[in-house]
C-alpha cells in the first residue's frame, strides 16, 4: 500500500509540473500578443487613417524613392547605387484625411533639393523650409496616391 501511495504522489508531482509548464507557456504567449498588440495602437500616438500612414511608402514609378511617415516626421529618401542613402527630414500634416502638407528641412538635406518644385515657406525660427501640400485621391493601408497641380505620385507600402 505504501508503495501505490508514492506512485500517486510521483504522478500527482509530474502533472503539476507539466500543468504549471502549460500555465507558464499560455501566460507568456498572452502576454507576448497583447504587447504586439500594445506597440500597433499605443506606442505610434496615433490613431485612425494617420496611423494607417505610419511607415514606409516606395514610389511605383520609382524603385529607389521613398516617403517615410513616423508621428509627426517624415523623411524623404532616395537609394543611389552605390548603396548611399540620401534623404532629408522634415515633418507632415495631415488634413481631414483629404489633404496631406510635407515639409521638408534643406538644413537637414544631404543632397540639392533644387529639383522639387516645391514652395518656400517664410520661417520665424530661421530654418529654410520648403512644402507642398498634395491632395489625396486614393488611401488605403496599402496603397497611396497623391496629387498636386503639376504632379502625380503613386505609392504602395514598403
Amino acid at each position: 500500500m505504501n508503495s501505490q501511495v508514492r506512485k500517486v504522489r510521483c504522478r500527482n508531482k509530474i502533472y503539476n509540473i507539466k500543468m504549471r509548464k502549460t500555465l507558464f507557456f499560455v501566460t507568456c504567449s498572452l502576454l507576448f500578443l497583447l504587447t504586439l498588440i500594445a506597440c500597433d495602437k499605443f506606442f505610434v500616438g496615433v490613431s485612425g487613417k494617420e496611423a494607417d500612414l505610419q511607415g514606409k511608402w516606395q514610389m511605383d514609378n520609382a524603385d529607389t524613392v521613398y516617403y517615410n511617415f513616423q508621428n509627426s516626421l517624415f523623411r524623404y529618401q532616395i537609394y543611389r547605387r552605390e548603396n548611399q542613402i540620401s534623404n532629408v527630414q522634415g515633418y507632415y500634416i495631415l488634413y481631414d484625411d483629404t489633404e496631406l502638407e510635407l515639409r521638408l528641412l534643406r538644413e537637414y538635406a544631404s543632397f540639392s533639393l533644387d529639383y522639387l518644385r516645391w514652395d518656400t515657406l517664410q520661417s520665424v525660427t530661421g530654418h529654410d523650409t520648403i512644402f507642398k501640400i498634395y491632395k489625396i485621391e486614393k488611401f488605403t493601408k496599402k496603397e497611396l496616391i497623391l496629387s498636386s497641380d503639376n504632379e502625380r505620385l503613386s505609392f504602395h507600402k514598403f
